[in-house]
């Protein structure tokens, strides 16, 4: 009897022999040396390590907000490295959403209209761009929220509209970078959650930048990165289930 054979998953993420530097001064750093990287769709993966390793700098190339120096990256199977900037900008509206420490939020708008935006960017009505934003909003308990400008809300609450803002289009990929550092522990929290939730109910592959421990139980894979490469690749869910996860 022949054993039945398991097709593997496909990456959606891909970095191939990755390198990148920056000026300080006239000293030329080196963040990546020559990193390689493959995420499967629908996990939810964390990149921590010490402060100035490359872990951002990674995030921002694998999305397409930088360009390396040497070697490739694909996402859901386009080499990014071929697309114009225009392309670029396309692409990422269309496929990825992003969480920033920092919210990235506009002053005048309101909630609503903040998630709003990239819709009407993409095509969609009035009505329909409304009704997905509303939606969004209510997964992340921000609704009653709806009309509130950023000054009259908590930092909590902003990073709520700014993940209903990121998962309203549908995204294939979402890009987290230190999403809870800026909130306090119960809202940290929540937000945690949220993103938890996020990648299991609408299969969505998220790639989230952080120092906060607490992320580690509900990531699927955990990536350790020193000194500009990966120093220990752990799968998380394997690790539970062998009894062995941190």
């Amino acid at each position: 009897m022949q054993a039945s054979s398991v097709t593997p998953l496909k990456p959606v993420l891909q970095a191939v022999q990755l390198s990148k530097s920056f000026y300080s001064g006239s000293v030329n750093v080196q963040v990546l040396r020559n990193l390689s990287l493959t995420v499967n769709p629908g996990e939810l993966t964390l990149i921590a390590g010490p402060s100035g390793c490359g872990k951002s700098t990674l995030l921002s190339l694998l999305s397409g907000l930088q360009r390396p120096d040497s070697g490739q990256t694909l996402a859901l199977g386009v080499d990014l490295s071929e697309l114009s900037r225009e392309e670029m900008d396309a692409f990422r509206l269309r496929h990825t959403g992003f969480i920033f420490q920092g919210f990235n939020l506009f002053p005048a708008l309101t909630s609503i209209e903040q998630v709003q935006l990239p819709l009407g960017y993409l095509g969609f009505s009035q009505k329909e761009s409304k009704e997905r934003a509303m939606n969004a909003l209510e997964e992340v308990g921000m609704l009653h929220r709806a009309h509130m400008r950023p000054a009259q809300m908590s930092g909590g609450e902003r990073q709520r509209v700014a993940i209903a803002r990121a998962v309203a289009k549908s995204p294939q990929l979402l890009f987290a970078d230190e999403p809870t550092s800026a909130l306090d522990a119960q809202s940290g929290q929540r937000v945690i959650n949220i993103l938890h939730r996020i990648a299991k109910t609408h299969g969505v592959t998220i790639l989230c930048v952080s120092h906060d421990p607490r992320l580690i139980e509900h990531a699927d894979r955990l990536l350790h990165m020193e000194d500009g490469v990966i120093q220990k690749d752990s799968d998380i869910s394997e690790n539970e289930a062998l009894g062995l996860a941190p």
